[in-house]
């Protein structure tokens, strides 16, 4: 007779849960340096150009 299918899940999760060299992790080390931040005026001239592209799409679509 087959068993319970929650029965059955819970046995596999158990089974897994202790088999070899679960749940240990080989540790990564972190790097110390942080990446250089971008510039404000980066940010601000590609928000512009994104604005004028924007625009242009909307005033072609709306004038044609």
């Amino acid at each position: 007779m087959a068993d319970d299918p929650e029965r059955l899940v819970t046995d596999a999760l158990r089974a897994q849960a202790t088999s070899t060299n679960a749940g240990f992790a080989v540790p990564v080390p972190v790097p110390d340096e942080r990446p250089e931040r971008m510039s404000v005026w980066w940010v601000l001239g590609l928000a512009l150009l994104l604005g004028l592209a924007a625009g242009t799409v909307a005033a072609v679509i709306t004038l044609s």
